[in-house]
């Protein structure tokens, strides 16, 4: 059985590749030291990314480590981590299904 999955780093901004993901996923970050990462969603192939909402409605947004679940019941949907603030750490990522 094949493991979608996607892990990185970020040393500075930008994003991580981007996943399809259907059905139930874990993610994961850590090493933060002070940043802050979104998960995001793309309904268009990538050509654009909205934040998603955690099951408070609040946005996927961490400055924290933090592990989690999430579930995605759309076929055709990618995923990434994007990290628009960095000031310091090494933060890891990894999504997988």
């Amino acid at each position: 059985m094949t493991i979608a999955r996607i892990s990185g780093s970020f040393a500075g901004t930008g994003a991580s590749p981007a996943i399809a993901l259907r059905g139930k996923f874990n993610f994961s970050l850590s090493g933060f030291g002070s940043a802050t990462v979104r998960l995001e969603r793309s309904f268009d192939g990538g050509a654009s990314w909205k934040v998603v909402s955690k099951p408070d409605l609040s946005a996927a947004s961490f400055t924290a480590d933090v592990d989690g679940v999430g579930e995605e019941p759309e076929i055709g949907l990618l995923y990434r981590f994007n990290c628009t603030v960095h000031s310091s750490g090494t933060i890891a990522y990894r999504v997988s299904q």
